[in-house]
């Protein structure tokens, strides 16, 4: 993996960098303090970054929230001693594992694996999130536009919505285009003074004529 390293120690950086090599791992650049490790981040765009939580101008963990708000990517944080407290902050800034210093090689690969496949799975969990939003949406403009037809033409839910599937399938449309172009012209067009309507394409009013 190509790995952001973010240590101000030099000893162990020289220690890291030859633990991450010796696993197959390629260090894309070295941070000596979190803005330069934010700054990094976004130039070199890591696979991994590996933080340690105690750096010159403040803690690794607000340079992870940035580096998460800016160019996602999973964290593993060095630290030199267990606190509750401070893995409260680590999981809240997006760090996916921590590891206590020093780490040995294996230590090190142990972490990265599980920072890697915690970061994939948040990834797929937010990714299911925002499909199952846009069904949602999508249902809910159909329903809407199909209501519509069924108050402008008098058409019940069965024909409205065969009336749908007809036009989108004639215009090569998808379902939930037309029904945002039916509910776009409702608004554009408006009702007209005799509270009956605007006269409906005569694709949707066919069938109930039939």
């Amino acid at each position: 993996m190509k790995i952001l390293l973010a240590e101000d120690d030099s000893a162990v950086v020289v220690a890291l960098i030859d633990q991450l090599r010796s696993l197959g791992h390629e260090v894309v650049g070295e941070a000596a303090t979190g803005r330069q490790a934010v700054q990094l981040a976004e130039e070199t765009r890591p696979e991994l970054v590996v933080m340690d939580i105690m750096m010159p101008d403040g803690d690794g963990i607000e340079a992870a929230r940035q580096i998460a708000e800016k160019c996602p990517v999973p964290v593993v944080f060095l630290t030199g001693h267990f606190d509750e407290e401070l893995l409260s902050g680590v999981a809240e800034s997006g760090g996916m594992a921590y590891l206590l210093k020093p780490a040995t090689a294996d230590q090190l690969q142990a972490g990265i694996t599980l920072a890697r496949a915690r970061f994939d799975e948040m990834a797929d969990l937010r990714a299911q999130a925002t499909r199952l939003a846009e069904a949602l949406e999508t249902r809910k403009l159909i329903t809407r536009a199909k209501g519509l037809l069924m108050q402008r033409r008098g058409l019940t839910e069965e024909e409205a919505h065969r009336s749908m599937q007809k036009e989108a399938s004639r215009g090569n449309m998808k379902l939930v285009d037309l029904a945002r172009a039916i509910l776009t012209a409702d608004v554009f067009v408006g009702n007209d003074d005799t509270g009956a309507g605007p006269a409906a394409p005569r694709t949707f009013g066919e069938e109930k004529g039939r």
